[in-house]
């Protein structure tokens, strides 16, 4: 059994400012072959899960193609969306393979095409019209009718932190095997509910409403037996602009009658609780005046609106802005901004040197006037780690020079790649350790709770202006109707569970 790869993953923010090109891809992910299974090997990720299910069996080849990935950010370039696709459409190594394994994120977007998934999965079936397809997602895709159609399997993440992409892409590939062996050939089937679901309370691991339709999906699963393959929510992904975002459900069947009454199902469930995801976050200045960290709890407290995973550009100066009107415990930390010009010219100047820095609103100043402060360089590095997880556990990341800069109590880390602070070893390579910190001002979201929450007493969310703020109705959109964002009453989540109670 010879099973064909090939991976398109990134996000598209639409109210970002910035457009991502070869760089970014090049920065993160572009591979192929034999180079990409030896990057992947041993990771937990999509590619890294495909790779280990292969190793497990005596009767599986992996021919891999085109492995693209960038961080979430703004719309691709066309002409390199185009040429990624063609690469992957037309590769000669898949003429003798039995089916095809895809990774996508499932909420990409080009500067003119607003679906290059479905251009992908369309263009694939019409070379192969009657080849088995399978494709595994993100929670947050926004998948259409027409892409839906193309395939055979569809699994998507079940947790938020995502920490399950190798178990997504395994039962992808299991599904697949089972339509190339037994000669069945498995259809998955949509149902949207005609709502976008925040992200701000989506986690899985505890109480919230997304870990509650995860169980009714996998009670749906199991109730209605095997012609029910896979049941699979999805929340699409709020700051897509585009005519298929839309939350609902994905399944894989082979009794397309069952599976419309299991979609369905899922659906309602999903839309009766769509207000337990409206957040009401307070300003980061209500939250700093509080001094969560007085009666010496350590705190954390996240930027969600310029998260670089939800497609942020760690170039919103509010945060800072704010920090720099209250009184900070020492060692407070911010991560970050992603500024290589700034980056460069520090290292430059060298450790020690002391200098006028300005931060924020290099791309445009829609979110805030730049702010400038006093600093001294603290420290230089080279920006190289690995994670240690759990989240995408192995893979190497390179944030290009780094430095960190201090002014008063607080320590400032900036980048030259826009990468989120998520992993503890993030923190090490700046000379941090993530236990001690008493206060992190970090420009992140939910991820950041895998491998860092329990190093935390309380964690806080608070409402900055940004490209992926929790006031949607502040951002222009074109081609959403205001009823997708529609929910019910706010729900008050300024703190999580605190450690202790966690």
């Amino acid at each position: 059994m010879i099973i064909g790869v090939a991976r398109l993953w990134h996000e598209a923010n639409s109210f970002s400012s910035t457009r991502v090109g070869r760089e970014e891809f090049l920065a993160r992910e572009w591979l192929k072959g034999s180079a990409a299974i030896a990057h992947y090997r041993d990771t937990s990720t999509e590619l890294g899960g495909a790779i280990e299910w292969a190793a497990g069996r005596d009767d599986v080849t992996l021919v891999v193609s085109r492995c693209a990935s960038a961080p979430p950010g703004g719309p691709v370039e066309q002409a390199l969306l185009d040429a990624i696709i063609d690469e992957i459409v037309s590769d000669p190594n898949f003429d003798s393979v039995d089916g095809l394994y895809l990774s996508l994120h499932g909420a990409c977007s080009g500067t003119g095409d607003l679906a290059p998934e479905t251009t992908l999965l369309q263009r694939l079936r019409q070379r192969f019209p009657t080849l088995p397809i399978a494709a595994s997602f993100d929670m947050h895709c926004c998948p259409t009718e027409t892409l839906v159609s193309a395939l055979n399997v569809a699994t998507v993440y079940r947790t938020y932190p995502h920490v399950d992409m190798d178990r997504a892409a395994k039962r992808a590939l299991d599904l697949l095997a089972m339509n190339v062996m037994r000669g069945v050939r498995s259809r998955v089937l949509m149902h949207r509910i005609g709502r976008v679901l925040p992200s701000f309370n989506m986690r899985t691991d505890g109480d919230g409403p997304m870990a509650d339709i995860e169980a009714e999906a996998l009670a749906l699963e199991r109730k209605e037996g095997d012609a029910i393959l896979g049941v699979y929510p999805y929340a699409s992904f709020a700051y897509a602009d585009l005519p298929a975002t839309d939350a609902g459900a994905l399944v894989t069947t082979t009794d397309d009658a069952r599976a419309q009454r299991v979609g369905n199902a899922l659906a309602q469930y999903m839309f009766c609780r769509r207000a337990a995801f409206c957040p009401a976050l307070p300003s980061a200045d209500e939250c700093l005046a509080r001094q969560p960290w007085c009666s010496g709890r350590r705190v954390a407290v996240l930027d969600p609106a310029d998260n670089p995973l939800s497609g942020g550009m760690a170039d919103t100066p509010g945060l800072l802005a704010a920090a720099l009107r209250h009184e900070l415990p020492p060692g407070s930390v911010l991560a970050f901004f992603h500024d290589p010009a700034l980056v460069a010219h520090l290292h430059e100047q060298g450790e020690g040197t002391r200098l006028s820095v300005t931060l924020g609103g290099r791309h445009d100043r829609r979110f805030g006037e730049p702010v400038t402060c006093q600093v001294e360089v603290a420290l230089l590095t080279a920006g190289r780690f690995v994670n240690s997880g759990p989240m995408e556990r192995g893979v190497t990341v390179d944030l290009g020079p780094t430095a960190v800069i201090r002014t008063g109590p607080l320590s400032i880390i900036v980048t030259s790649v826009c990468q989120s602070p998520n992993d503890a070893e993030y923190f090490r390579l700046h000379g941090m350790d993530p236990e001690e910190i008493p206060l992190l001002l970090a420009k992140a979201k939910n991820h950041f709770r895998a491998a860092l929450g329990s190093a935390f007493d309380e964690i806080h969310q608070v409402e900055v202006a940004g490209p992926a703020m929790a006031d949607t109705a502040a951002l222009p959109y074109r081609n959403l109707p205001p009823a997708r964002f529609e929910l019910g009453e706010p729900l008050d989540t300024t703190t999580s569970r605190t450690r202790s109670e966690a």
